[in-house]
């Protein structure tokens, strides 16, 4: 994550021999973490880690806990940083490791506990699940009603393309059953696969991209859920777990169930990736778009104005040929490359 979104602040002197961190709240869902100490040493990177989990001695398992990780510039002095990418009702540790004048110097884990809030009145119901964050957030149009803390599969990072039983999916989904009860207390099912995610796994079986278990390929999945069991590490099979007491606080909502929409957001979409998916596109812009891939050789068919898997293929192969995750859509990045 960038430094700018934690708000770097210079403040005090640091030193190798003592590192000490201290965070508190700054704001009802919002943490301020300062890291100081004694004498005077260039700090040249900061490395952030934060769990709802307790962190210990030692490097912390950013894969098999839910643990996500901020890094940025160090300078002359000490830091402060403010972090509001939390999730209400949770306690949160942090600890950093400092690299300095070519030492690596770890600090102490220091928490902060972040109050409740109620979940209230909703007139037009999404989720948002931020992977890297660790959590999902409640909306009502554009605006954040309530987060709740999270954990995921055993491989939290990647994007699910394929069965694994490890990896959740991002992208653009709907609830479309509640099961209470469930396998893991109650659930929520999403629409995974989606159209767009059987036109990824086409392309990377095209690509020879699959990975191959005595020469078959995996099946593409499903079976996805937000359900209970618990966030104190990774280990679901590639769904989004919630504590079982926020999962009877969304179930009890009127405005939490089938057709609401779910945003997964990770390491292949960010936020600003599903806002340029969602955006309307005329047939014109379309057939437009169908014709620079065509002039790039990337499209082969005739330029109708449709957003169908031709043109998803297409996208595909442009993305990948420019080193960008072959996410088969209008993404942020690609929009931007495809405008120049």
């Amino acid at each position: 994550m960038k430094a700018g979104l934690l708000g770097l602040i210079l403040l005090a002197q640091c030193s190798a021999q003592e590192a000490q961190l201290s965070v508190g709240l700054a704001g009802p869902v919002r943490a301020r973490v300062s890291i100081a100490g004694e004498g005077r040493l260039a700090v040249e990177k900061v490395t952030l880690y934060r769990s709802t989990s307790p962190l210990s001695d030692g490097e912390p398992d950013t894969v098999g806990m839910p643990v996500a990780v901020f890094e940025f510039p160090g300078r002359d002095s000490a830091v402060s940083m403010e972090d509001s990418l939390l999730a209400h009702n949770a306690t949160y540790y942090y600890r950093a490791r400092l690299a300095m004048g070519g030492q690596a110097v770890w600090t102490n884990v220091d928490s902060v506990a972040v109050p409740d809030t109620e979940l209230g009145r909703i007139t037009g119901s999404s989720i948002l699940v931020d992977k890297l964050h660790y959590f999902l957030e409640m909306r009502d149009g554009g605006r954040t009603k309530k987060r709740y803390p999270i954990a995921l599969g055993r491989n939290p990072k990647q994007r699910k393309l394929h069965r694994d039983n490890a990896t959740t999916p991002e992208g653009i989904y709907r609830i479309i059953g509640v099961q209470s009860p469930a396998t893991f207390y109650k659930a929520l099912d999403i629409d995974y696969p989606s159209e767009i995610d059987k036109v990824r796994y086409s392309f990377a079986k095209a690509e020879g991209l699959l990975p191959r278990t005595g020469g078959d390929v995996p099946g593409i999945g499903s079976e996805i859920q937000i359900h209970g069991g618990g966030i104190e590490r990774n280990w679901t099979n590639g769904c989004i777990a919630l504590r079982n007491t926020d999962v009877d606080e969304l179930l009890a909502h009127p405005r939490v169930g089938e057709g609401v929409p779910v945003y997964v957001v990770g390491t292949e979409l960010s936020v600003e990736d599903i806002s340029a998916i969602l955006d309307y596109r005329t047939w014109r812009e379309v057939r437009d778009t169908q014709r620079k891939l065509a002039t790039l050789g990337f499209y082969d068919k005739r330029p109708d104005g449709e957003v169908g898997s031709a043109t998803r293929l297409a996208l595909g192969r442009f993305q990948r040929a420019n080193g960008l995750p072959a996410t088969c859509d209008f993404d942020r990045r690609t929009v931007e490359l495809l405008a120049r």
